[in-house]
This record gives C-alpha cells, structure tokens and sequence, in this order.
C-alpha cells in the first residue's frame, strides 16, 4: 500500500502537477506485484479516483507513490480484486516479498525531485 505523491514535475518544461491524472494527492492505493519484468517501474493499483466513491484500476509509474507500506487489507472488494488479478494473498511468502520490496522501494521513490 502506498499514497500518491503531493507535487511531482511534469513534461519537458517541468510544468508541475499534483497528484496524478486519475488520482488526487495523498490517496491511498493498494499495489499489485511486479507483473511486465520492468523493475516495478510500472504498477498495478487499486485506489478511489478523483470524480468518484467507486475504486479503480489503473496502471501508473511506481514513482508517483509516496509512503509504502505493508498493511492488512479488509476490504473485500479489494480482497476479491487482488485475488482475481494476481495480486497478494493472505501467504506468509506474499507478506515476505512485500517485506523485501519494502527495503529499496522508499529509497527509489525519493529519488523523483520535488518542489
């Protein structure tokens, strides 16, 4: 689980953005595991979008995801949606992979400039 950064740069001419397009800053997002082999660069994510109550699904930059965290997770719409989708289970082996991840993930998200 992670949230969404504050201020981030955006384009060639730096222009700066809060938030991301379907995201406002600091929501929540529960994170798929690696999926495509690209480092975790690009994720998975679940998280309620700016225009709406309804969760959604969307593919984003890992970098634009601020707090990681390991968490439980009651919900059981995002339980039934993990599940479906290959994301993480209940497993002491899901809990230890996040465990890693969670080692080198703040130190590579920290690493996107800020205002």
């Amino acid at each position: 689980m992670g949230n969404i950064i504050d201020e981030h740069y955006f384009g060639e001419e730096k222009e700066i953005r809060r938030g991301t397009k379907h995201f406002p800053p600091g929501a929540k997002v529960y994170c798929f595991p690696a999926r495509w082999g690209d480092g975790y660069e690009q994720i998975l994510v679940i998280g309620r979008p700016r225009k709406s109550k309804r969760f959604i699904m969307v593919i984003l930059n890992s970098n634009l995801v601020r707090n990681w965290r390991l968490m439980r997770v009651y919900s059981p719409f995002i339980k039934k949606k993990m599940l479906e989708n290959g994301g993480w289970d209940d497993s002491e082996k899901s809990k230890e992979t996040i465990e890693e991840m969670l080692k080198w993930l703040p130190e590579r998200s920290s690493k996107i400039k800020k205002r």
